[in-house]
């Protein structure tokens, strides 16, 4: 007598599939917003948009993956590893941008800041080079004085006993060990001030924060004044304000104590 072994084949499950394929596809559509902000394909609110829509599809992917996984309990069908592996990669993408979020709530944001909100430092060459989808280089004036007043009371101009042209070299310096960007620098001279205009990258997204110092001639030596602005957004995580309160300090450090602030 011949014995029938009686197979049953354990169906796989649909919401495990559909995770898994989400969650791939959730990569490369982040990963485009990124490169094409990097190569400045697109401007920073656009690229972010192409990354929150990526994050937004691993979500998906996310809730489908537990959707899975509670139907796989509960039915036995296949698909576990299918479901365990969309939600590690939902969450890889999930994750730093949530921390991101959070961290931001708590920061301080001033897109434009400068030691002299009366009479800022202008822009000359980075104004001609910029894209029309940059922020405006023309400070807003009195509201926005108002707000770093409020937030950033100790932003003013530092004055030096040293020669301008030392000043201006040390500025350089400076801004060469920081690794930025110097698009422009013009030396002082007498009737006229000097100026270093470069552009800088700022945490957490890499943005691109444009820079300009002068450097002007006093009778009791050197006046300098900085101003920093965000290239694109709203935000800059308080990176304007950072970036002039350590360039004081090391300016301060390099050339001796100054006469006032």
């Amino acid at each position: 007598m011949i014995r029938r072994r009686l197979y049953i084949e354990e169906r796989m499950s649909r919401l495990a599939v559909w995770s898994l394929r989400t969650a791939i596809f959730a990569f490369p559509v982040t990963f485009i917003g990124g490169v094409l902000f990097a190569t400045e394909t697109l401007d920073f609110r656009s690229a972010l948009y192409t990354v929150l829509a990526g994050v937004a599809v691993a979500m998906l992917a996310l809730v489908l993956a537990l959707a899975g996984f509670v139907v796989i309990w509960n039915e036995g069908l296949k698909g576990l590893w299918r479901v365990i592996g969309a939600a590690a990669l939902a969450l890889v993408l999930i994750m730093p941008t949530a921390t991101l979020a959070a961290l931001g709530m708590g920061v301080r944001n001033l897109p434009d800041v400068t030691t002299d909100p009366l009479d800022p430092p202008h822009f000359i060459t980075l104004g001609a080079a910029r894209s029309r989808a940059a922020n405006s280089l023309v400070y807003p004036g009195d509201r926005m004085a108002v707000l770093q007043l409020d937030l950033y009371p100790g932003i003013k101009p530092m004055t030096f006993d040293s020669p301008p042209d030392e000043i201006f070299r040390g500025v350089l310096a400076l801004a060469k060990r920081h690794k930025w960007l110097i698009v422009d620098s013009v030396p002082p001279r007498e009737g006229r001030d000097g100026r270093v205009e470069a552009v800088a990258r700022s945490l957490p997204f890499g943005l691109r924060d444009d820079l300009v110092i002068r450097i002007r001639p006093i009778s009791t030596g050197t006046r300098v004044d900085m101003r920093s602005t965000a290239r694109s957004g709203d935000a800059d995580f308080g990176s304007n304000a950072r970036r002039i309160s350590q360039l004081f300090a090391e300016l301060a450090d390099q050339q001796g104590r100054p006469l006032r602030r």
